[in-house]
């Protein structure tokens, strides 16, 4: 009896301890994702009045949605603090769900419009200033979020995919039944990774072809073949499989777990689903900013010219004084002229060397 009671206490342990470094890992999150977002999205709005790039206002609205995701968690933050108090109506639950899920989709749904964007761009260069136009990205834009909304806030919808025992945890599993995971999972996530993948490995190719034909030019022609220009395509197609790996490597364990919990009646997976993998999943809004920070060469040029060396620019330098005594005529050359005018054998030379320059003083 007695040991039955001590494993009791381990696992109540245990169970207090994930739970409090989950709480940890929100806290986190809910303090990096929105600075690194927020900071973002200074940027790219700055360089969109130099630069009518189209690329840029995807980018934008990518760290705008992970942006909702970090604001999110702030949300899941403040209910681990508060033990959950928020959560024992199926309502509410849903409908911190439903937001938390939503903007997790925006940004599915992005880095898809932004692998097309660069498929369109290297596939079609003459034709891609007129197709994607400000209305077409306005279009496309509006239509993402609609899906994003309307596939987030299905459960809250429809209540026959709501849990009808519904015990107070909020959770995917414990608040909405296992067929909204399957439309999560092969509605939006499957489809549009193999997209994703799909016009990645396209651009490659095309970028491959285009650079063996400059190369072969080059060679034509007697010039060199380390142009910088040569691994421009190169260089986005390396951050989108940076990017795709990163998203298939922060939500691929949880719908490969969540599927495998929605077959397995017998699996215990529910509360690795809740806590360890979610979080994961959220870490990707973390992971989009700083990939896009330090691979975009216009954001990270921007970002140390207008931050990082104006905070080096705003402590004061002081001013010094270097006097040097009785220095003769013939030492200082350029105020010969001067000395002969008012008859000094010997002069004290000043030198006030200050943030905007140096003057000197002759006496």
């Amino acid at each position: 009896m007695t040991w039955k009671v001590l494993v009791e206490s381990a696992g109540d342990q245990s169970q207090k301890m994930s739970s409090a470094i989950y709480a940890a890992l929100h806290i986190v999150l809910s303090v990096l994702i929105p600075a690194a977002n927020v900071l973002v999205i200074v940027i790219l709005s700055k360089l969109l009045k130099k630069k009518r790039c189209k690329s840029y206002i995807f980018i934008l609205n990518l760290a705008a949605a992970d942006l909702l995701v970090g604001l999110m968690c702030i949300m899941e933050a403040l209910d681990d603090i508060f033990d959950g108090d928020f959560d024992r109506n199926l309502f509410f639950c849903l409908l911190r769900l439903c937001f938390t899920v939503t903007p997790c989709i925006g940004s599915m749904l992005t880095l898809l419009l932004i692998s097309l964007d660069r498929y369109l761009a290297v596939r079609m260069p003459l034709y891609y200033i007129k197709i994607m136009n400000s209305k077409c990205v306005g279009i496309s834009l509006a239509i993402l979020w609609v899906l994003s909304f309307f596939v987030g806030h299905i459960p809250l919808i429809t209540p026959s995919l709501q849990h009808n025992n519904y015990t107070g945890i909020c959770g995917l599993f414990y608040a909405a039944k296992s067929d909204y995971l399957y439309i999560l999972c092969f509605v939006i996530f499957l489809p549009a990774l193999v997209t994703i993948v799909c016009l990645h490995t396209a651009v490659g190719r095309i970028a491959y072809v285009h650079h063996r034909r400059i190369q072969r030019t080059r060679a034509i022609g007697g010039l060199p073949n380390n142009h910088p220009s040569h691994s421009s395509h190169f260089k986005a197609a390396r951050t989108v499989l940076i990017v795709i790996v990163c998203f298939t490597l922060s939500w691929g364990p949880y719908y490969i777990t969540g599927i495998i919990q929605a077959t397995c009646t017998s699996c215990k997976l529910v509360d690795l689903l809740k806590d360890i993998l979610f979080v994961l999943g959220e870490a990707n809004s973390l992971l989009n900013p700083i990939i896009y920070t330090f691979s975009c060469r216009d954001i990270r040029s921007y970002l140390y010219k207008h931050i990082i060396c104006r905070r080096r620019k705003v402590k004061p330098q002081g001013l010094a004084l270097v006097q040097f005594a009785n220095i003769g005529e013939a030492a200082i050359h350029e105020d010969s002229t001067m000395a002969q005018t008012s008859g000094d054998t010997g002069q004290n030379l000043s030198i006030f060397i200050g943030n905007g320059g140096y003057c000197k003083s002759t006496s």
